[in-house]
């Protein structure tokens, strides 16, 4: 009897020890979901005001400016996708890395924050390339999903790029599940020839009908994030540069 009650109790530990581990784990998940909306929603609380009660307006597109230089000289500008819940800053560090698991001011974030390839010029690349983590709550760049839903794909909604010196606009033009190691991230070209055959190689591979395919002239960019349908897979929206 006293052995079986030893076992009892054993397992009684055991189990007690594995529910506080689920439970803290759950919680600390929650804890940085909560953590991230509050920096981010700060953010676009101080985004807004600024844009409210800017004096600075010598140009239509001139009103529409963000700097949050102030807060990080790797500010790079502010991505919006219309439909889309991706509202967000984007940085640019001297890696690929650096912004995975941290916040605008540089402290942890599981969340991290969305980031421009460290390879980029923000003005002169020809292939933008901004990558977000995929989080189970729906933020960061979870809602790229969308556009592997052909509807949302078709109804192309603009995404908008902003910084101190104003906005610049895209539309989606491919969307594409691959790999991780998929040659995708390319963010400039040797010529024209180079150019074009990376192009035709999205426009064929993509999940849906390439309507406004982009020319050699044109700049794209490309938003990329975490998939689950296998392992190591990428969601990857490409899009061009239109007028505004």
């Amino acid at each position: 009897m006293k052995v079986k009650s030893f076992i009892k109790n054993i397992i009684t530990i055991c189990l007690i020890i594995v529910i506080c581990i689920c439970g803290y784990k759950i919680y600390s998940k929650l804890y940085e979901y909560k953590k991230a909306d509050n920096i981010y929603n700060d953010l676009r609380k101080e985004k807004n005001y600024t844009n409210e009660n800017s004096s600075n307006k010598t140009n239509k597109n001139k009103e529409n400016s963000i700097d949050f230089s102030h807060i990080n000289k790797d500010f790079v500008c502010w991505i919006n996708i219309k439909n889309t819940n991706i509202d967000y800053p984007v940085v640019q560090g001297d890696d690929n890395s650096y912004y995975l698991h941290r916040d605008i001011y540089g402290n942890y974030l599981y969340a991290g924050t969305t980031f421009l390839d460290y390879r980029n010029n923000y003005n002169d690349s020809k292939n933008l390339i901004v990558y977000g983590h995929n989080m189970k709550n729906t933020t960061m760049f979870s809602e790229l999903e969308k556009f592997k839903k052909e509807d949302f794909f078709n109804s192309n909604p603009t995404i908008t790029l902003t910084n101190k010196n104003g906005e610049r606009h895209f539309k989606a033009f491919a969307v594409l599940l691959v790999d991780k190691n998929y040659d995708y991230r390319v963010p400039d070209f040797k010529n024209d020839e180079e150019y074009n055959k990376f192009l035709n190689k999205i426009c064929d591979e993509s999940m849906f009908k390439v309507k406004n395919k982009p020319t050699s002239s044109d700049k794209i960019m490309t938003l990329t994030t975490c998939s689950y349908e296998f392992k190591n897979a990428r969601t990857v929206v490409i899009c061009k540069e239109i007028d505004n």
